[in-house]
């Protein structure tokens, strides 16, 4: 074990409640295992019940429980399957695994008609006293920060008990997540309150109102009240253990390289004057809210980006100015395998159509990646942000070709490179337009992170005292 590895442990194994805020490749997932392994051989804890990302929870979990002899033992079973359902109902496995998708009842249209759909939950969950676990693991609990999560939200009502009315299977809950603080503080409450909902109760309003004030007339945006920071970051120091990549981690350097990319002075006017029109439009309604700013946004995002989708006509081509920027790197790093992350369908076919040698990404491909014999792998950041483990061994190199919104989606996918098993510097290359929403976005990002930075020191710096270290 690595020696962060029985602290997480410990802290699993002796808080019936709690969160562990690690950074990526910080062995999360094998630790949450040993926790179980050890409860479970304790008469602690019958079974693990698992929400994650799909890949996390099809490629992450499996993986582990084959790589570590000390877990191998126990048996995983998919509950996205027929056979993991009935395991469920036999009570023949250990750890039951599903993505947070499949948690809720969902109606649809089909021809006319509407049908309803059966969540887990409600099919498996409500109503059933023989669960077979005790101990439920959300793993990549960040996904969870929506307080009107319909998905999470249909789980939480059965993780915790209601004296006189109800009694939960689940005993022990665990939150797994290296960016607990994607955006701001007001993230955390809905995290925390899945798991324990006595730190910061059960109403997301009256959190608000306690810890923060309105940043405008309207009450958009919030913003922390005096000493509020300090009063949630002590509430969080007994909940949540952290510890942190930079130190404990002994990994080569990751930097993040800006390459300039010039729009051509067609597109540059055509930009300039969508920016100024879409602009106005939202000033015009007063206030602008987040609902009216993603679409400028996005349009602005795609026009940078070379394409931008039109209402009647599909897809405009406005240049190939950082298909140019690539060809360079793809030069600079020409005998090296190159992780091209982009935003967009259209940027992603524009990519795999102009160099013949890129590849579209597929959990299936990563042993011919490891191998070297993908020059250039092409996907939506998206797909790899969460649960992809291998990319570091063959490539230290990844190009963003758009600036993404999500700080959180930006330093888990980062980390698909950075991480325990490199043994190169990484660089991390993004091609930014000058002047434009890409350098509004980057600017954007690196507010969130010295948010997320601070929470996580600060709460690490209240457990150090309380342990008198």
């Amino acid at each position: 074990m690595m020696p962060f590895q029985p602290l997480m442990i410990d802290w699993i194994v002796n808080r019936p409640r709690c969160g562990v805020f690690a950074g990526m490749g910080m062995a999360k997932t094998v630790s949450t295992l040993m926790a179980f392994s050890e409860l479970w051989l304790q008469g602690e804890a019958k079974g693990l019940f698992l929400t994650a990302p799909h890949r996390v929870l099809v490629i992450s979990w499996p993986n582990q429980l084959a790589r570590w002899r000390d877990v191998s033992w126990l048996k995983f079973a998919n509950l996205r399957t027929e056979e993991g359902i009935q395991a469920w109902h036999d009570g023949t496995a250990d750890i039951y695994g599903i993505n947070s998708e499949r948690l809720n009842s969902v109606e649809k249209t089909v021809r006319g008609k509407v049908k309803r759909y059966p969540g887990f939950v409600e099919k498996h969950i409500k109503g059933n006293r023989k669960v077979p676990a005790d101990m439920y693991v959300c793993d990549e609990l960040s996904l969870a920060k929506n307080p009107a999560s319909k998905r999470f939200n249909t789980l939480r009502n059965f993780l915790h008990d209601i004296p006189g009315r109800f009694r939960s299977p689940f005993r022990r809950l665990v939150g797994l997540t290296g960016t607990p603080h994607p955006n701001s503080y007001l993230d955390l409450f809905a995290q925390v309150r899945l798991l324990d909902p006595t730190i910061f109760g059960t109403v997301f309003y009256r959190f608000r109102d306690t810890y923060f004030e309105k940043a405008d007339y309207m009450g958009y945006t919030y913003k922390l009240r005096p000493g509020a920071k300090e009063a949630i970051e002590a509430k969080l120091a007994d909940f949540a253990l952290v510890l942190l990549s930079d130190e404990w981690l002994d990994l080569p350097d990751c930097r993040i390289e800006d390459v300039e990319v010039l729009l051509p002075a067609a597109t540059r006017t055509r930009y300039e004057t969508l920016e100024r029109d879409m602009l106005l439009d939202l000033e015009r309604g007063g206030t602008i809210t987040a609902a009216g700013a993603a679409p400028l946004t996005t349009k602005l995002l795609q026009m940078t980006a070379g394409c931008a989708y039109l209402d009647d006509a599909g897809v405009h081509f406005e240049h190939d100015a950082k298909i140019a920027a690539l060809r360079k790197l793809r030069k600079k790093h020409a005998k090296e395998p190159i992780l091209v992350l982009t935003s967009f369908v259209h940027e992603r076919e524009r990519y795999l159509r102009e160099f013949p040698d890129a590849k579209q990404f597929h959990e299936r491909d990563i042993c011919a990646w490891k191998d070297g014999k993908i020059p250039m792998w092409v996907t939506d950041f998206r797909s790899i942000s969460h649960g992809v483990d291998g990319i570091q061994t063959s490539c230290r190199v990844a190009v963003w070709t758009s600036p993404p919104y999500s700080w959180e989606g930006f330093t888990q996918t980062n980390k698909r490179i950075h991480r325990p098993g490199q043994n190169h510097e990484s660089i991390v290359y993004r091609l930014l337009c000058p002047d434009t929403i890409d350098d509004a976005v980057t600017a954007t990002l690196e507010d969130k992170k010295e948010g997320e930075r601070g929470m996580l020191a600060a709460i690490k710096g209240l457990q150090a005292m309380r342990a008198g270290v």
